[in-house]
């Protein structure tokens, strides 16, 4: 009897997580109310509201089928130390950036009201930090990874990039934007909003979909991957936003180590970046074509276009592309051994490129050789102008934070999205000058260490390292854990210059809650990600 009922309560309950996890990643992204006038709170309500009906479904369920009765009468010290030795890293740094918040908010005594909803910023306060809290937990401890749940994203993420694409003509099809000015058409794209919160989502959308387009092994599928990745990189060109290119550097600089251990793996990557850069230069003729009809580039890929030699550097990575294939046709190996070493050589690389841009940083802000970069002289010179006002925020908040701060506030903040409150407390005079508003310092990381301190920036940034190591160490076999893991490293690696929204953060705390969930078992079957010839 009790067997049954242990089995029917696992049954309901990942049934009801089933649920939650398709509404979160097919629903949710298509949800609107007026339009974009309230895209925030819409999305806000909506995720809140989901996320609490499930808990409430899964508490219920529990009633009924004796689960609580039973672990309220079995409850014991004893029984309490054994749940807190299976926490694992991930889950004591998820449960400690949430209590960073908590005591922040209760330190915060003059705006715990508005550091408890985040009214004065973007809905960042401690009752969304728990609602991710909470899912994180049930989605780890009672959901599967399905591949069916990627698929589902993908298909409705296609509907979004289509809907994106066609803002980019100027087509509104869905009449979103019929009363807003010129300026505001265009920074607001499909079913999201702000082009940068857009371009998180298919950045999201494009590395999960180029990750198992690199992985399949069936044809029809590796098609249907492969056309929606060359819709999302539309998309995300299209969508106009420089975030964009930090996302694509994190997926195509980290993925080869794990893909470049398989022939496969190793051949499709270089597919994927040959399109990719074709699809660049496709975008750029259709911005001269009908300059007419398009909103035209503004971000970093319009200054690739415009290079001379641009649609040599297209012919080359093709023919690393068809190099990539004629190689892995001729290995003969059952493993692809040379990937190794070839990852060890990309480490290299990429430490390379890394050592360049810090250079160019130095040279172009401390050596004083600004006029050597004036082509990239917006990206590379740091002022308060810098990054469409992102300098003026980060430079004002570390300044506030080394000169304003006392001990306690540096350690645990002025409170869950507060920083609206902070900026016109102490910079009132220049936002007046500057006339805009403030309420989030657009890099997450530095967000949080003005809101929630150092405790609560260091707690989030263990909780999604953690996470990525945790998925790391289950990609064998499970191609659907690496499209999670990477997609995560393309949002944490955006975030630098981006906000945490309710409309955006939710898919990367889903996407990473699955990717690391308890039942990330070795898959039955294998494929030659894992090293076995494929034949």
């Amino acid at each position: 009897m009790r067997m049954a009922m242990k089995v029917n309560y696992k049954t309901g309950a990942a049934r009801i997580m089933m649920v939650f996890n398709l509404v979160i990643l097919c629903v949710f992204p298509l949800v609107y109310h007026d339009y974009y006038y309230d895209m925030l709170e819409t999305k806000y309500q909506f995720y809140s509201g989901a996320a609490i009906v499930m808990a409430a479904a899964m508490l219920l369920w529990g009633v009924l089928c004796g689960r609580v009765s039973a672990c309220l009468k079995g409850f014991s010290i004893k029984a309490l130390i054994g749940v807190i030795k299976k926490l694992r890293i991930v889950d004591w740094a998820m449960l400690a950036f949430w209590a960073s918040n908590l005591i922040s908010w209760f330190l915060c005594v003059d705006w715990r009201w508005d550091a408890f909803w985040g009214t004065q910023g973007r809905y960042n306060g401690l009752f969304l930090m728990t609602i991710y809290m909470i899912v994180y937990f049930l989605v780890t401890r009672f959901s599967d990874l399905k591949k069916y749940y990627l698929d589902a994203f993908l298909l409705v993420g296609v509907l979004a990039c289509l809907f994106g694409i066609t803002d980019y003509f100027n087509m509104d099809i869905l009449g979103f934007k019929a009363n807003l000015s010129y300026n505001q058409k265009v920074i607001y794209f499909s079913t999201f909003g702000n082009i940068n919160t857009y371009t998180i989502y298919v950045g999201l959308v494009f590395a999960v979909s180029m990750i198992l387009f690199a992985c399949e092994t069936g044809y029809i599928r590796t098609f249907l991957y492969y056309a929606v990745m060359l819709i999302a990189g539309i998309a995300i060109i299209t969508g106009n936003s420089d975030n964009a290119y930090l996302s694509l550097g994190a997926l195509f600089g980290f993925s080869p180590f794990y893909l470049f251990r398989s022939k496969r793996g190793f051949r499709r990557y270089w597919i994927s970046v040959a399109s990719l850069i074709s699809i660049v230069r496709f975008v750029g003729w259709i911005n001269v074509r009908y300059a007419e009809k398009v909103l035209r580039l503004d971000s970093l890929f319009n200054l690739a276009v415009k290079y001379e030699g641009f649609s040599k550097i297209i012919v080359l990575f093709w023919a690393l592309a068809l190099f990539a294939v004629i190689l892995t046709c001729f290995y003969k190996s059952e493993k692809f051994r040379l990937g190794r070493w070839l990852s060890g050589v990309w480490g290299l690389l990429l430490a390379a490129i890394g050592l360049t841009v810090l250079y160019a940083l130095y040279d172009a802000n401390i050596a004083g050789n600004a006029e050597k970069y004036a082509a990239i002289r917006n990206y590379v010179v740091f002022n308060e102008d810098w990054g469409t006002g992102r300098g003026f925020a980060w430079i004002n908040c570390m300044e506030m934070f080394k000169e304003m701060f006392s001990l306690r506030e540096k350690i645990f903040g002025f409170g869950p999205d507060t920083l609206r409150l902070l900026m016109e407390n102490f910079y009132m005079d220049k936002i007046i000058e500057m006339e805009l508003v403030f309420d989030n310092a657009h890099n997450e990381y530095l967000q949080y260490l003005m809101t929630i301190g150092i405790v609560g920036c260091v707690s989030y940034i263990s909780f999604v390292i953690s996470a990525v190591v945790r998925m790391a160490r289950s990609v064998k076999d499970r191609p659907e854990v690496a499209a999670c893991l990477f997609a995560v490293l393309a949002y944490i690696t955006q975030a630098v210059v981006n906000l945490n929204l309710p409309i955006a953060m939710p898919f990367m705390i889903q996407l990473l809650s699955l990717g690391v969930c308890c039942k990330n078992r070795i898959g039955k079957g294998k494929d030659e990600i894992s090293g076995v010839e494929e034949k």
